[in-house]
């Protein structure tokens, strides 16, 4: 009998340096984040610091949560996104713990502009970011 996988991720200091990078250095365009085996949150990929849009869809898995920081930059100015993916497909072990994990990272990595959470691509679609930063008219 397999022991259940605990439901609260801890989130590991490369995370935080990550994370650090995109807000402070601009070393990165954003960072995916996932949950190993050992129920660490953990970086999964890099996006490179001046990549296109489209990398950020690309990168995704089609099955499995993660959770993305990603710095949106537009003639507006830059902006840093916080990512909930939680696809249909993922199983619904991974979105509760993706879950938990959201709300833990939403508290401990301070000065995020934006947050998304998304199940589709449609979700995050560019046009999304760009409504999420353009002032609002009366």
């Amino acid at each position: 009998m397999t022991t259940p996988k605990p439901t609260i991720a801890k989130i590991s200091p490369e995370c935080q340096t990550h994370f650090q990078d995109i807000k402070f250095r601009n070393k990165y365009q954003g960072i995916l984040l996932k949950v190993n085996e050992e129920s660490n949150m953990v970086v999964d990929k890099t996006l490179v610091a001046e990549g296109e849009f489209s990398e950020l869809a690309q990168s995704l898995p089609t099955d499995q949560c993660r959770i993305i920081i990603y710095r949106y930059k537009s003639g507006e100015g830059s902006k840093l996104f916080f990512i909930y993916w939680g696809p249909d497909s993922a199983p619904q072990q991974d979105k509760l713990i993706y879950g938990n994990a959201k709300v833990t990272l939403a508290i401990t990595l301070k000065g995020i502009d934006h947050k998304i959470s998304a199940s589709n691509l449609k979700e995050i679609s560019e046009q999304v970011f760009i409504d999420r930063i353009t002032p609002k008219t009366a």
